[in-house]
């Protein structure tokens, strides 16, 4: 299927009475969730809404995210999904750069509605999710009210029915816009590479503003399974409610996750419908020998997987035996993505050489508005996807880190990765972060954030000792700083430009 409900439509055909969606309050069946979309679609279209339109969307994940996103699928109204951990001002600036026409918010993000409104000359109407007191229009009066819209014969595979700014931890964000082929096609790939059947419950865990949490709802519903969507619920509660909805499938990218699960089973928690667990992929020996324990422990398969926003998802997986045997690889290229390694005049490298990762698919995106990042993104039909990376004789990916955060140091290039990997080894190391911070003398010097295992400070002599004669001295850090927590996106991403604007003027001692 070409579009995203069509795609929807016609697995809520054959799985009509099996349940689509649970909360744990309210379950809706296939033909439940059908209905609720296509009343909710000719909603949108009665409210002026059209065909290229922005709708901006700031919401926990609750099962009205999913039904909006299938019901502007329908309308041809572009989905701009909002990230519930930026702040007013950020929020303003990705409506106002994709022109919104209309604004979703749930009771949760109900304080900045009206400031919202406000700061956003586009926008007219605010749509609420639950109890909004400033609010235009309810959802539910929407859905009561609402009629299935016209079927639109306009809706092309190449028409975009997502956007997603980027973080913008280097500069402004940019408006990804992700297209209707794109997000089926990546919902049949990872259908198939989850081995997805109408048996299995998908814990969406992972935030629905981020691709990372919507796709595996999608490829789950595509196969006929259950989506448990836990709103707001902490991590505690998150684990009782997996036990008693016997998830089968979810995604864990944080230790403080991993942990979460790991004091459940103390308590006795039974997790024993888990068949697999998603996780990142390459990700190191130690954190994959972290994962291969708790995966053992649950009695649960590993999927790793690397991707980006601008790739509609993921684009290597690698599976359990070849994810703990080779813990330094993300995996190979899902089928119909062609995978290259490039230089910096543009040729392809030989096997095992580090350059830039070119990604080419049908799935690749464009940005919003932008034609300079656009002109920047591609090289024909090679997507750049601004992250290090070499391939191996077998097709294995191995991610060296992002081209901006390369350090060159004394006209030495140091990938910070290879660094990082060698210092988690260090008994004293919980976790580390390695940046380039300016230095007078060598342009950059290799700096290490560290979080220590006892909260102690770890000493720059210490490192320095323990690195010797296992990498080049220039690789070694000349800076240590020791923190409490190192920044991450909600994909666990480490935002390194903050680490180095508070480090960069900080004298070290």
């Amino acid at each position: 299927m070409s579009t995203l409900h069509d795609s929807f439509f016609e697995t809520a055909s054959l799985f009509a009475e099996r349940i689509a969606v649970r909360d744990g309050q309210q379950a809706l069946s296939f033909n439940d969730l059908a209905t609720r979309v296509g009343h909710l679609a000719g909603a949108l279209e009665s409210l002026g809404l059209r065909k290229g339109d922005r709708i901006s969307l700031i919401a926990n994940n609750r099962i009205d995210y999913l039904t909006y996103h299938l019901a502007t699928s329908m309308t041809g109204v572009i989905l701009h999904v909002m990230n519930t951990r930026h702040v007013l001002r950020e929020w303003l600036w990705a409506m106002n750069d994709a022109g919104s026409s209309a604004l979703i918010v749930d009771e949760t993000h109900a304080y900045a509605a009206a400031e919202l409104r406000a700061g956003c000359p586009s926008l007219r109407s605010v749509i609420g999710m639950g109890d909004v007191p400033c609010a235009d229009h309810s959802t539910a009066t929407l859905v009561a009210g609402g009629r299935n819209p016209r079927i639109r014969s306009d809706i092309a595979p190449e028409d975009p029915v997502m956007l997603i700014y980027t973080s913008g931890t280097t500069g402004t964000p940019k408006g990804c816009l992700q297209t209707q082929r794109g997000s089926t096609t990546i919902d049949r790939l990872t259908a198939g590479a989850l081995r997805a059947t109408e048996n299995d419950v998908y814990m969406a865990i992972m935030p629905y503003f981020h691709q990372a949490g919507m796709i595996r709802s999608r490829a789950i519903m595509l196969r006929g399974g259950t989506n448990v969507v836990p709103g707001e619920l902490d991590m505690d509660a998150v684990a009782d409610l997996m036990v008693r909805e016997r998830v089968t499938v979810t995604m864990l990218v944080s230790a403080k996750q991993v942990r979460a699960l790991g004091k459940a089973m103390d308590k006795g928690a039974d997790f024993t419908p888990l068949r697999l667990l998603i996780s990142g992929g390459g990700t190191g020996p130690r954190s994959m020998a972290g994962l291969k324990r708790f995966c053992d422990r649950l009695g649960c398969d590993f999927m790793g997987i690397w991707g980006q926003t601008e790739c509609t998802g993921p684009v290597t997986v690698v599976h359990h035996v070849d994810a703990f045997s080779n813990p330094l690889t993300c995996g190979r290229a899902m089928p119909g993505i062609d995978l290259q390694i490039w230089d910096d005049a543009k040729q392809v490298l030989s096997q095992d050489e580090v350059g830039e990762i070119m990604v080419r698919s049908e799935m690749t995106a464009h940005y919003w508005n932008n034609a300079e990042a656009n002109d920047a993104l591609y090289t024909g039909k090679w997507l750049h996807t601004g992250d290090l990376g070499r391939l191996d004789e077998q097709g294995y990916l191995y991610f060296e880190g992002r081209k901006k955060d390369l350090i060159k140091t004394g006209g030495e290039n140091v990938y910070p990765l290879e660094v990082e990997v060698l210092l988690n080894e260090h008994p004293a190391v919980r976790e580390v972060a390695v940046i380039g911070l300016p230095d007078r003398e060598w342009g950059e010097a290799v700096a290490a954030v560290v979080v220590s295992v006892d909260g102690n400070r770890v000493s720059t002599a210490d490192l320095r000792e323990f690195c010797r004669n296992k990498i080049a001295g220039y690789k070694i850090p000349r800076r240590v700083e020791t923190v409490a927590e190192i920044p991450k996106n909600e994909t666990g991403k480490v935002l390194k430009a903050l680490l180095r604007r508070r480090f960069q003027d900080v004298e070290h001692t």
